[in-house]
């Protein structure tokens, strides 16, 4: 794939991703959020068995099971997504959730033994400034749905983390479809067992699953599966920490939300928190390094 295409493709996923918390608000009027997400996978996986049926049905044993572990807790991240933005806005749902990009550092740094990166010690005490100013002044104050998203986005960095280390040993576009299919069937049990699957009831809400499935789950999963080994890796991070602004935006225009002064505020910090934590600028220190060393060399010729 070329670089540029894929780097705007990788600035197209936090697009998709931050469309689905007002859509799983409107879809959670009715139904329940096991049931959004069975419907929001199965379709999902259904359109990417058909897309990519070449890759899809070279499976083995050890995929499987890399597919069944990944979407088991695929499912569980967008179960919470369901609840957490069912019970509290829209827009802050997606500013929580964001928090996954400055957990993930802390999690491998904690797996391989070393302190975290300077960067990401600030970006997090920029990001629980911002988690402060967004729960009014008050962490007491945040109600059931923001710590939904805090388990969520702790589960989302768990996901991120498993599935690097399996999409390295596997076929990942199948790896991709195939934790879709396995996420849908443990939410469809899941839903059979705990109050019963519902199905869309109006065609506002058939377009609302139909809309998680096919742009958020199926475009934004296989695109970042595809984009990944072609972006640099402080690219990726700073097109993640665009999902809650897109998801800010979309609630605006969806369901009316506006975010409060001091709200706004802290949705900014957590926002500048994560890109401080996220993105890295090696090419401007090396062309610093290159103008400072232009500059010595003349004196020294002289």
């Amino acid at each position: 794939m070329d670089r540029k295409k894929a780097i705007a493709l990788s600035f197209s996923v936090p697009v998709a991703w931050g469309f689905s918390y007002p859509l799983m608000k409107i879809g959670m009027d009715s139904m329940n959020a096991t049931s959004i997400v069975a419907l929001r996978c199965i379709i999902a996986f259904t359109a990417c068995l058909l897309l990519f049926h070449k890759h899809a049905f070279r499976i083995n044993r050890d995929l499987m099971v890399r597919a069944a572990i990944i979407g088991a807790i695929m499912a569980t991240e967008l179960t919470c997504m369901c609840l957490g933005s069912s019970l509290t806005s829209a827009s802050t749902a997606g500013f929580l959730q964001s928090l996954t990009v400055v957990i993930v550092p802390f999690a491998n740094a904690a797996l391989l033994r070393r302190a975290p990166e300077r960067k990401v010690l600030v970006g997090t005490a920029i990001v629980t400034c911002g988690m402060l100013l967004l729960s009014g002044a008050d962490f007491t104050s945040l109600n059931p749905g923001a710590l939904i998203m805090l388990l969520s986005a702790f589960v989302y960095a768990g996901h991120i983390i498993v599935a690097k280390r399996f999409v390295e040993e596997v076929d990942p576009l199948a790896l991709g479809v195939w934790q879709l299919g396995f996420g849908g069937l443990f939410s469809g049990i899941a839903a059979c067992v705990f109050g019963g699957f519902t199905l869309p009831g109006t065609p506002g809400e058939v377009v609302v699953v139909v809309a998680l499935a096919l742009i958020c789950s199926a475009y934004g999963f296989i695109t970042q599966t595809l984009v990944q080994p072609h972006v640099p890796a402080e690219t990726t991070g700073f097109a993640f920490s665009l999902e809650p602004v897109c998801s800010a935006v979309f609630s605006f225009f969806l369901v009316g939300e506006v975010l409060s002064p001091i709200a706004f505020f802290g949705a900014a910090l957590i926002l500048t928190g994560v890109i401080v934590a996220t993105v890295q600028l090696p090419r401007l220190h090396a062309h610093a390094h290159d103008h400072a060393h232009m500059a010595v060399t003349p004196e020294r010729a002289s």
